[in-house]
């Protein structure tokens, strides 16, 4: 089980989280909790509180083409599903409020943290709250990046045809780049600008400006930004290194999680493994 990390941003309007979270936590039916996000049902499946935690289980439900059981011996069969059922894909994740980071296990075919933010968004069909989470990078490339007084080079690929609204709202600052893409009906947009000697001071803060949305689309769909690298240096005679922004995630791997009968993963077990993270990480994911 792969987790990943996230630092939640809150437009101005929007309501502090937790707040969202405990409109989900007061609705117990979990019909009421299903939000329709890009065409696919979603639902807070559990939400609990665990030293000043939140800790919840998202699920996708699919109703569509599915898998089969089988065994070595004997043919792939279908299941029999009642009326409404289908499959259901689980993604847990663990918020605390107290960094303002949310922890996330990696599903690919489960709810995946764009469709989570987008969720949480969305719940409260009564105001207007847009939740950004922007992914933590390991520390080493954190500081590097941090320490480049020179920037030489930006290099972006954006899939155009993989951006929804909500991503187009967070990458604002690119929002000729993106909306030139669409009206030529292009399906990527790939752009890469350079400079020679000390000018790169200036574009230093260029780059700020374009990585920052960069960052809050990939965190919430990665589909869409496949290429994010920095190249630059310290100072004058440093050596030129480049960033791979998309590669150097921060991010933890843990292979002692055993499936049950069911061959699902057990919730709590999940859970369990997002706080060892969190406690791993606790020097890292700082407010």
């Amino acid at each position: 089980m792969k987790v990943h990390a996230f630092k939640v941003e809150k437009t101005s309007e929007s309501a502090d989280l937790v707040s969202v979270l405990s409109l989900i936590e007061a609705e117990e039916n979990l019909r009421e909790r299903i939000r329709m996000i890009n065409q696919t049902e979603f639902r807070a499946e559990s939400i609990a509180r665990r030293d000043n935690c939140w800790f919840l289980d998202f699920v996708r439900i699919r109703t569509s083409h599915g898998p089969g059981r089988v065994s070595r011996d004997t043919e792939v069969e279908g299941f029999d599903f009642d009326d409404e059922e289908g499959f259901g894909e689980e993604t847990a994740a663990l918020y605390d409020p107290d960094t303002g980071y949310i922890l996330i296990q990696y599903n690919h075919f489960g709810v995946r943290a764009g469709a989570i933010a987008d969720y949480l968004s969305a719940f409260d069909e009564t105001v207007n709250n847009l939740y950004t989470f922007k992914p933590k990078y390991d520390e080493d490339v954190e500081r590097r990046l941090l320490n480049q007084g020179i920037t030489r080079k930006i290099g972006f690929t954006l899939d155009v045809s993989k951006m929804s609204e909500q991503d187009r709202q967070r990458g604002e600052a690119l929002s000729e780049v993106i909306s030139y893409g669409r009206e030529t009906g292009a399906d990527k947009i790939k752009l890469e600008i350079s400079v020679k000697g000390d000018k790169g001071k200036g574009l230093l803060e260029k780059a700020k400006a374009a990585i920052d949305p960069l960052k809050s689309i990939f965190g919430q769909n990665p589909d869409a930004v496949t290429k994010l690298e920095v190249a630059g240096k310290e100072d004058r005679d440093s050596v030129t290194e480049a960033l791979d922004l998309i590669s150097h995630r921060l991010s933890s791997e843990f292979n002692d999680i055993e499936p049950g009968t069911d061959l699902r993963y057990p919730r709590n077990e999940r859970w369990n493994i997002l706080m060892r993270a969190k406690n791993g990480w606790r020097s890292l994911l700082t407010s």
